[in-house]
């Protein structure tokens, strides 16, 4: 069978996009997740207001979209570790202000 000039493989004249594009597509998304969530994560370390709020935010999306990749292990046993240590950085910063808050009455 001949194939055309515009198609270096019969994958690729089938319409499937090659194997390596979806799962450097599916590391980037990743990446992308895990630095949203280091970005608020450093932010609630510099006691940013509202920061409690973003990293829980962050997190859930990260959980959410955990589902949409594939073969992505990793990113879920990272995801394991790094929920619990945002969950006590939150617990541990509204803790905190309320001690604040309660100071100032």
């Amino acid at each position: 069978m001949a194939r055309s000039g515009n198609c270096s493989s019969q994958t690729e004249c089938a319409g499937s996009p090659p194997a390596t594009a979806g799962k450097s597509s599916q590391t980037r998304k990743a990446n992308r997740l895990k630095d949203e969530v280091y970005r608020e994560m450093f932010l609630l370390e510099s006691n940013r207001p509202g920061s409690e709020l973003r990293l829980a935010l962050v997190l859930l999306r990260a959980i959410v979209q955990s589902e949409s990749l594939r073969n992505q292990e990793d990113f879920r046993e990272w995801l394991k570790t790094v929920c619990s240590i945002g969950l006590q950085m939150i617990e541990a910063s509204l803790e905190e202000s309320s001690k604040c808050s309660l100071k100032v009455q």
